[in-house]
């Protein structure tokens, strides 16, 4: 969805007001505002990793696969959040796995923070599955430097 700034109503009717109807209904949405996953240096025979969003002055996100049995470091210039969306493993000292269903209030162990200084030396990420693969989404603020700017 694209949104637009400055409208003000209460309730669901200013979430409503906030959508930029015309931008939504475009034919050539997918063609304008999509972006292809760009492959980032470092990657082995244990993991991939591409960015999913960037290019804006906002946010930007990153897919990490860390393949079956498989113990990876991953380093990053600062602070971000991760939230795990296939497999179950290990985050650092912590268990990880993807929600599959939760009731209100149940905690959960797939949503993580990682401060600057624990970005910069290296959390290590074991996916303790056989088969499948663990899938995790970083999402960075603006001050992420390694970013891609522009869409290729």
């Amino acid at each position: 969805m694209v949104f637009q700034r400055g409208r003000q109503a209460d309730g669901f009717g200013f979430i409503v007001s906030l959508m930029d109807w015309e931008k939504n209904v475009e034919p050539f949405y997918r063609k304008r505002f999509s972006r292809p996953s760009i492959k980032c240096p470092g990657c082995d025979e244990n993991y991939s990793e591409k960015w999913i969003m960037y290019a804006n002055d906002y946010i930007g996100a990153k897919e990490l696969t860390i393949l079956p049995g498989r113990s990876v470091t991953v380093k990053d210039p600062v602070a971000h959040g991760c939230i795990v969306i296939q497999g179950h493993g290990a985050f650092g000292a912590y268990d990880a796995e993807a929600a599959i269903m939760l009731r209100y209030g149940q905690p959960s162990t797939d949503e993580y923070f990682v401060s600057e200084d624990a970005a910069k030396e290296g959390v290590v990420i074991t996916n303790q599955s056989q088969f499948e693969p663990m899938v995790i989404l970083k999402h960075f603020g603006p001050n992420q430097p390694n970013m891609p700017k522009t869409i290729n």
